[in-house]
């Protein structure tokens, strides 16, 4: 997946992008940005020293966009449903006198947080950062911009 951003700055081998929301983002949410905004902001490797304030092409692996959007979104829901069923039969089966469906919804929404909280510090620790992190490929001149690749793509 590629798109085209502007390097707003840098940090290290790092630049932070702006990179302007297209019409194939859709409903997606994969940027965490709302329909509302316009721009999203990226921290990407910077392997071709681009400089502040220049036009940059930044790809992430498709399949990466799939596995990240899974740590984020898919181990936190696995955690819901395997922390409440687990618990909904437990309950049931030791007849301790609980409400099995608050006690086993609550556990759920515990173990949510937890995940939530372990894929933030792992991401924190940089774990996830530099396998799931955009690169930053090209520096752009500004007279090459014309479209975005995904409007490439999609014939626009």
């Amino acid at each position: 997946m590629k798109e085209i951003g502007t390097v707003r700055s840098l940090r290290g081998n790092s630049a932070e992008v702006e990179i302007k929301r297209n019409s194939a983002c859709g409903d997606c949410g994969a940027c965490h940005i709302s329909k509302d905004q316009s721009v999203m902001l990226t921290t990407a490797k910077n392997t071709v020293n681009a400089k502040n304030g220049e036009t940059v092409e930044v790809e992430m692996q498709f399949v990466n966009v799939f596995v990240a959007a899974f740590i984020m979104y898919g181990i936190p829901l696995v955690a819901f449903i395997l922390g409440s069923s687990v618990t909904y039969y437990v309950i049931g089966s030791f007849k301790l006198g609980l409400d099995q469906v608050l006690v086993s919804f609550l556990t759920g929404i515990c173990l949510t947080a937890i995940a939530y909280l372990a894929i933030r510090h792992f991401d924190r620790q940089g774990r996830f950062n530099s396998k799931y992190q955009p690169v930053i490929i090209a520096v752009i001149d500004n007279a090459e911009i014309k479209s975005t690749p995904m409007e490439k793509r999609m014939g626009n």
